[in-house]
């Protein structure tokens, strides 16, 4: 007959858990779950190993060699347990490391976008050197760090920036909580409650393509910034020009404003003496009238330039613009061809075609990647019931191994989105071409135009303006002797002004000429 203590012990060897029957420490419920979180099960397997109680309430398995022999001991080794949990979350852990170490340094990483080719736009380098203009050098600075549409640009640089760092990034993971309300055996040895974690993985090469992608994308807007860097810095020289040519037109008029009072004085003193009528004193307040309504209509136009000016540099409307004293036309410092070449070579124009052309080819990748089987691993751990289960001194927490894949069955999508990339490259090639195209046509008409003004200015300076002075001074002379008209006079002296404003117009035409060039070329005075 056995003892008492011989059937404790019978019963609890011929177990199924003592058996080496697995199936019943596993919840099919929950193993049918396979989302989940890892890291968010092991903080559960944690939780729970804090609330076990004392031995002698919660029993557990012994040495896995005792289930071999057959001898089990009621008594609880503390120096045994948990030695089948902890090599499971070894596994787990060492897995995720291997994986996602390198996914999150190459995510902080990637926040640094591969920059375009150097671009003397961004660089603001001019391969002329400083310009002849000091005045406009400074409020050149000015615009490139104060305009807020170039601040604006850069602060969206900044997101897409960001949007590399996320697209490095591993999808969240999914954790599973499962209780049985209604167990098949309410005497059942199994565990109710589980937890359930896995963690998806896209094939390999998907997450750096991304983050290409994304780089590419953050290099359309610096190409795009740089674009439209050259577009205000154009535009401030241009409205500089503007101001300057004005305020050259007003000096010149002021000028000829005083040798009108002088010739006032002059016919008054022939009056004086009979030797001339009073229409020529007429005549000449007449002349007056007409020069001082003509300063005061140029100073007019100056209000509408400075605020234009002043609104590219973000400042107030009424700021005062320094100009120079002197106009003076600017060579080009490049032949045709060079310019031509320097365009193709320079021009961030071509960078975000470029930049566009590399996304739609990083899409069309991550197509055929997306197109490619998506894998997860996970972990599942069902706990004890801590009532029927302290009965059992061997029976401990379930751990099983999970694993998904993810079947990109349905392919017409991913077909659909190479295609689309393929449409997009021709497309840029084809915009590319049209672009030079178009830049080139527009260096045509600023090199005629600088070519048309240098004639203009060599003609002015050289042949029709000393001509016309060395008239007014003949005709003065006479004038004051009687050889001369008075309506001859005044005629030549508006015939030098006309000269005087062309001249002046020619010089500012030139310069602007040079400035759209250089523009075309990718270049911007420092």
């Amino acid at each position: 007959m056995m003892s008492e203590k011989g059937k404790v012990k019978s019963e609890k060897f011929n177990s199924p858990l003592s058996r080496g029957d697995k199936g019943g420490c596993k919840n099919p419920l929950s193993r049918g779950d396979k989302g989940g979180c890892v890291d968010g099960a092991l903080m559960i397997i944690r939780t729970q190993m804090k609330h076990r109680t004392t031995t002698e309430h919660t029993p557990i398995s012994p040495l896995p060699e005792a289930l071999g022999t057959g001898k089990l001991s009621v008594f609880r080794n503390p120096d045994t347990s948990g030695r089948g949990l902890f090599p499971a979350l070894i596994l787990v852990i060492g897995l995720l490391t291997l994986y996602t170490q390198p996914v999150i340094a190459q995510g902080v990483g990637a926040s640094q976008v591969t920059p375009p080719p150097d671009r003397n736009a961004l660089s603001g380098y001019s391969p002329q050197g400083e310009t002849s203009y000091p005045q406009l050098e400074k409020y050149l600075q000015i615009a490139i760090e104060q305009n807020p549409e170039l601040q604006s640009m850069r602060a969206m640089l900044e997101a897409d920036r960001e949007r590399v760092r996320e697209a490095g990034v591993l999808m969240d993971p999914e954790i599973t909580v499962a209780y049985d309300f209604n167990p098949m055996m309410y005497d059942s040895q199994l565990g109710r409650f589980s937890v359930s974690a896995m963690q998806m993985f896209p094939w390999f090469g998907t997450l750096e393509t991304r983050r290409d992608l994304q780089r590419s994308a953050a290099d359309v807007n610096r190409a795009e910034i740089g674009s439209r860097q050259l577009e205000i810095l154009r535009d401030v020289q241009l409205a500089w020009f503007d101001i300057a040519e004005i305020r050259e037109q007003i000096r010149i008029t002021k000028l000829t404003l005083e040798l009108v009072r002088d010739l006032e004085k002059l016919v008054e003193a022939r009056y004086e003496t009979g030797r001339t009528g009073q229409a020529d004193i007429l005549r000449i307040q007449m002349e007056e009238q007409r020069l001082q309504t003509r300063i005061a209509d140029l100073e007019d136009r100056i209000n509408p330039l400075t605020a234009r000016f002043n609104e590219l540099l973000n400042r107030d409307a009424k700021t005062y613009v320094e100009t120079t004293d002197e106009l003076r036309h600017t060579d080009l410092a490049w032949s045709d061809e060079e310019v031509k070449e320097q365009i193709r070579q320079q021009n961030p124009v071509f960078d975000g075609i470029e930049a566009e052309r590399s996304a739609a080819e990083k899409e069309r990748r991550l197509a055929e990647l997306d197109g490619r089987p998506g894998f997860g691993i996970g972990v599942e751990v069902m706990g004890r019931d801590f009532g029927p289960m302290s009965m059992f001194p061997d029976a401990r927490e379930s751990i099983v191994g999970m694993a998904t894949v993810r079947v990109p069955l349905f392919r017409s999508r991913y077909d659909s989105q190479k295609r689309q990339a393929d449409h997009r490259i021709r497309s840029l090639y084809l915009r590319e071409h049209q672009t030079e195209n178009r830049l080139i046509a527009e260096l045509e008409q600023y090199l005629e135009e600088i070519r048309r003004s240098e004639r203009t200015v060599t003609l002015l300076s050289e042949e029709l303006v000393p001509r016309a002075q060395q008239a007014l001074t003949i005709l003065s002379e006479e004038y004051s002797v009687g050889n001369a008209r008075f309506d001859e006079l005044l005629q030549i002296q508006r015939e030098l002004l006309d000269l005087e404003f062309e001249r002046i117009e020619a010089v500012v035409r030139q310069n602007q000429a040079v400035v759209r060039v250089e523009s075309l070329m990718g270049y911007s005075p420092p």
